[in-house]
């Protein structure tokens, strides 16, 4: 029998012109692949378990995206607005068919020098891969892949352990939980529920979130929280670089550059105020970077050096940070990590995968008139406001502020295909305000044949959220057809939040484009050019910290040109 089986995959190998099955997994990573990747990130080797484990990211939008890309040329320019180089075609056929470790460090070599990659990717059980929809989700263990990007670009890899405490050993069960509850808590209940049982219900719904974030960063990741941060600017790195060399010079310890980055990222980690749990977290950090025990001589040593250098180490843990791009899996991506103390207001977005960020720095930097290379300008903009005209209260709130832009745009009436699209493809800046995503007006698949340029800033409940395919394939979403359209970055909701809470935050978003809260004691008064920077600090604005965590960044690092900028250019 084992003969049989040998000779079928043979014949079944010889067809598809392949030696293995590995080479197979290789070629044409699916969701059904992922496996075998995991089992080959087992490798003392960080360069190749990275690049095994990016190949368990995102799939079905990489098959997508060939899709479109191999399409004849006959087809595709009658689909597309913009005809691309044929340079930045091919350009995007090598990164798609990215086949090693050296072909994706090379992909990290193009980006940004100030940019840092965190790929998450859960430790998925093989069991685990074939349960049915609806099945208790646990809290798996996980790969954290640090790069670095630019011309000499790195990768730490480090396996968190799965949390032992059965408290908190459900965290994605709570995730899904606290989703389900948001409804009645927040824009439903009973007719006999009271303002004031409402707003205990709000509470507990808010408690419990905190409660989850913080299990997210204390008692899952850890001190390995650590590498979740982005770099830090020149001056401010080649202070951490100094007290590094400095504190394993007076102990004599020689570490590996892989061990070296782990040090600098544990004593430089923004942390919580209390002393006691960040003395704590370091010593923890430094153990394991050293391979010793916690109450060893050497670390204790160590820890001793770095609370006496606590005055040059707090501003760097208090720094506003480069660009960090995450990029997570199928069973982290519903997660609020923009939430966590270590990542605070720092400027965060999210990418499906490492492919798919190349693939539109790739489109973007080559084209000499996009927002990456000239910046967002403000001045140009278009906004669709409730289409339905069934949200008075959120015209009443916006209509006028929106007005007051001088962006055309579309009030109280349904957009033809031609106006939601031309949005997309002829401003910078396009605003949405109503229910949903606004995909309702504009299909995902008529997205996907826009060449978008826009910044996109969806205003409305669910409206970045992806949900499960079925069992195996990754989460889908409009934000998914947004990137195969290459649309540059879209902000918006992972969750249902109230009107009144959004529309607050839509309101002082676009007084911060307009650059109009400079004398106001708004969260975004003096508000940063950069754009997730100005989503990290708008964070502060809700009321309810479970509408806070709602919001999100996907995309490239972009940053805004403000009209008294662009006036003077």
């Amino acid at each position: 029998m084992t003969q049989t089986v040998r000779s079928l995959t043979d014949e079944v190998l010889a067809k598809l012109g392949a030696t293995s099955l590995t080479q197979i997994t290789s070629t044409l990573p699916s969701a059904l692949t992922s496996g075998v990747h995991l089992n080959k990130a087992e490798t003392d080797d960080e360069e190749e378990a990275f690049y095994q484990l990016s190949l368990t990211h995102s799939t079905l939008l990489h098959h997508r995206v060939a899709q479109r890309l191999y399409k004849p040329k006959r087809v595709q320019d009658e689909e597309s607005s913009v005809e691309l180089p044929e340079e930045v075609e091919e350009g995007k056929k090598v990164i798609l068919s990215t086949t090693s470790k050296e072909e994706t460090m090379n992909l990290l070599r193009k980006l940004p020098a100030e940019w840092t990659v965190v790929q998450i990717t859960s430790l998925e059980e093989s069991e685990e891969r074939f349960q049915t929809v609806g099945s208790p989700a646990t809290t798996p263990g996980l790969y954290l892949s640090r790069c670095v990007c630019g011309p000499s670009p790195s990768v730490v890899m480090q396996t968190v352990a799965s949390p032992k405490n059965m408290s908190v050993s459900s965290i994605l069960q709570e995730m899904i939980s606290i989703k389900s509850d948001i409804k009645s808590s927040f824009t439903g209940g009973s007719s006999g529920d009271s303002q004031h049982r409402m707003g205990d219900k709000k509470e507990a719904l808010n408690f419990r979130m905190k409660s989850l974030v913080k299990s997210m960063e204390v008692a899952w990741l850890r001190h390995w929280c650590c590498l979740l941060v982005g770099s830090l600017h020149p001056k401010e790195e080649k202070v951490l670089e100094k007290v590094t060399s400095r504190i394993l010079s007076a102990h004599k310890l020689t570490l590996t550059d892989s061990q070296k980055q782990r040090f600098k990222c544990i004593i430089s980690c923004p942390m919580g105020e209390l002393e006691g749990e960040v003395e704590e977290r370091i010593r923890a950090g430094v153990a394991a970077v050293l391979g010793e025990g916690l109450s060893s001589s050497v670390v204790k040593d160590v820890c001793c050096s770095i609370k006496k250098a606590k005055d040059v180490l707090t501003p760097l843990r208090k720094a506003t940070r480069n660009p960090l791009i995450l990029v997570l899996d199928k069973s982290t991506v519903a997660l609020p990590w923009e939430m966590m103390w270590v990542l605070r207001n720092q400027p965060i977005t999210r990418m499906p995968s490492v492919r798919m960020l190349a693939l539109l720095y790739e489109h973007h930097a080559n084209l000499a008139d996009s927002v990456l290379v000239q910046g967002v300008d403000v001045r140009k903009g278009f906004y669709l406001l409730d289409p339905e005209g069934n949200l008075p209260r959120t015209q009443e709130r916006l209509k006028g502020l929106l007005e007051a832009t001088r962006w055309p745009g579309i009030t109280a009436r349904l957009p033809s295909h031609q106006e939601f699209s031309s949005a997309l493809v002829s401003n910078d800046v396009f605003l949405y305000a109503g229910h949903g995503s606004g995909s309702q007006y504009l299909p995902g698949e008529m997205v996907e044949k826009v060449m978008c340029r826009a910044l996109v800033l969806l205003f409305g409940c669910s409206s970045v959220r992806l949900l499960p395919r079925g069992r195996i394939p990754d989460p889908w979403g409009v934000v998914m057809h947004y990137f195969i359209a290459n649309c540059p970055c879209v902000v918006g909701m992972l969750w249902e939040v109230t009107d009144r809470s959004i529309d607050h935050l839509t309101t002082e978003m676009i007084m911060a484009l307009q650059n109009s809260l400079k004398e106001s004691t708004s969260a975004l008064a003096n508000a940063p050019s950069d754009v997730a920077l100005l989503v990290a600090h708008s964070r502060d604005i809700p009321k309810h910290y479970v509408m806070a965590s709602a919001l999100c960044v996907y995309g490239l690092p972009l940053h805004l040109v403000h009209s008294d900028e662009s006036a003077a250019d």
